[in-house]
């Protein structure tokens, strides 16, 4: 069912009209929705939370969770079609009993957090289709939960009756600490699990694709929506907890435009 999910996506890609308008900085959104995700990252189990959805940006400062996270911070732009800043981000951890294969074998949570770091992003247009990169560098606040890097990449492809959608996709690397505290497993840890010691090393982390949009109600009021696929790579797909290598999310919302 993934997979076929994952191809319905790439051939919305291909064949939709590549119209979507470009949002603009000075357009604000602000609203909540609900989310289907995986209970984590690896997991054979879904689980469902608030969201929330926003777009805020000043003339340096910013606030968002349009890029794939909870971010905020500062922003100015460098050259041409490039903005460079720095950010905060809000980053989830692991929660035992939200997943019964974690909790039948006694994993602690893996708390949420911050990080901290850099971006750089950048909008063009290919013919009418409006197009934006994004590399971003960050670091956990907690020394031992390391460092990972983002290249996202989203393109709009259809705006029509009110309704507008793209579709992006987001190659994230993770450096040894930061692989090995989600997916590794320390001797003490896999004496208490029951499952092998795992060392996880600095290795692409995850692949993500999908779709994104939303469908105006009126002027001012929205409502957002995603659909995406996570494939993890490297050492996170032979991690002893990764029991499905490929995972599904799902949201939509309700936004205020201003």
């Amino acid at each position: 069912m993934r997979t076929y999910f994952f191809l319905a996506a790439g051939i919305a890609a291909l064949f939709a009209a590549p119209v979507m308008a470009q949002s603009t900085d000075n357009e604000k959104i602000i609203g909540v929705g609900a989310r289907v995700r995986t209970a984590y990252d690896g997991a054979d189990s879904n689980r469902g939370d608030a969201i929330p959805y926003l777009r805020l940006y000043g003339e340096h400062l910013f606030a968002r969770s349009t890029q794939g996270m909870l971010e905020g911070g500062w922003r100015t732009r460098a050259s041409g079609a490039w903005v460079v800043g720095a950010q905060a981000v809000y980053e989830s951890g692991r929660v035992t009993n939200e997943s019964a294969f974690l909790e039948a074998r006694h994993f602690e949570n893996l708390d949420p957090g911050a990080s901290i770091g850099l971006h750089a992003e950048g909008d063009w247009k290919i013919g009418p289709m409006p197009v934006s990169a994004l590399l971003r560098y960050r670091r956990h606040i907690h020394s031992d939960r390391g460092a990972q890097a983002d290249l996202r990449v989203t393109a709009g492809i259809f705006a029509r009756w009110g309704v507008q959608a793209g579709v992006f996709g987001q190659l994230t690397w993770g450096d040894a600490k930061s692989m090995q505290s989600y997916f590794g497993l320390t001797p003490r840890q896999s004496t208490m699990t029951g499952l092998p010691q795992y060392a996880a090393g600095a290795s692409a982390r995850d692949l993500q694709f999908g779709l994104l949009g939303s469908v105006e109600l009126s002027p001012h009021w929205l409502i957002p929506w995603g659909v995406s696929i996570q494939r993890l790579l490297g050492d996170a797909a032979d991690s002893p907890i990764a029991i499905e290598r490929c995972n599904a999310s799902v949201n939509a919302g309700i936004a205020y435009r201003f």
